[in-house]
């Protein structure tokens, strides 16, 4: 018979001379669980242990393949296809685990104008959970943690809140600098900064962030024409 694992119930460790007897089997990696429950509840709790997981069930899915991935000797892997002159096609998947573990060792920093919407304070705390950015939501501090409470979210290491209220007026000075031959003023200025992507485009261009992302509640052409008016595209490029 197959020996999948071993588990050690009641809380007590295994005897020297059990894991004498079983030592060649723990040298091909044979797993030891240790519960604290008795054997017999032990044995109910496995009766009713779930083992599978539903198709439609992504965000378990997700971590079993995110657990695998790094146990994965990726530097094994690289070398299998090392010699390989076909060219490389990533899977979604694969491609999806690049992008992230690429963007964790940038270790950038990102504002989030939309601050308070669910999904951009869900999506920030899962960026911080995973380490892949440091997300700045500009909004409200009590509204953005009354979101994440209904959520049952929870902003800690990797996310800054930032309120539009006490920085927006630190901004005014250079916006007019920015677009003073388009004849702005200090009054419009104050007015265009209420707008949270304009804000951040100016904490962007002063290089504050390293990115924005937005596009949960403003549109296309309401994120892309602030940094075009003030940070512009870059020189010997007319496309965006």
């Amino acid at each position: 018979v197959e020996i999948g694992a071993l588990l050690l119930t009641g809380g007590y460790e295994m005897d020297a001379r059990i894991s004498k007897l079983c030592e060649r089997a723990f040298a091909t990696g044979l797993p030891v669980f240790m519960v604290n429950t008795n054997t017999w509840q032990t044995s109910l709790s496995l009766q009713s242990f779930n083992l599978e997981v539903p198709v439609d069930d992504h965000e378990r899915i997700e971590k079993v393949q995110e657990y695998v991935a790094n146990y994965i000797n990726a530097d094994w892997i690289e070398s299998l296809t090392a010699t390989s002159e076909r060219s490389r096609r990533l899977s979604p998947p694969a491609f999806r685990y690049q992008l992230t573990e690429l963007a964790r060792k940038a270790g950038k920093r990102i504002v989030l104008p939309e601050g308070d919407e669910p999904r951009t304070v869900k999506a920030a705390a899962i960026c911080a959970e995973r380490g892949i950015a440091t997300c700045v939501l500009l909004g409200n501090p009590a509204e953005i943690n009354r979101v994440a409470a209904s959520q049952g979210v929870e902003l800690g290491a990797g996310i800054e809140i930032v309120d539009p209220e006490v920085v927006r007026e630190s901004y005014v000075g250079r916006l007019v600098e920015l677009r003073k031959n388009k004849g702005m003023t200090e009054t419009v200025a104050r007015e265009q900064l209420e707008d949270n992507v304009v804000l951040g485009t100016l904490m962007l261009e002063q290089d504050e962030v390293d990115g924005l992302v937005s596009g949960a509640v403003h549109t296309t052409a309401n994120t892309i024409r602030p940094p075009l008016q003030l940070i512009k595209t870059a020189p010997g490029s007319s496309l965006v």
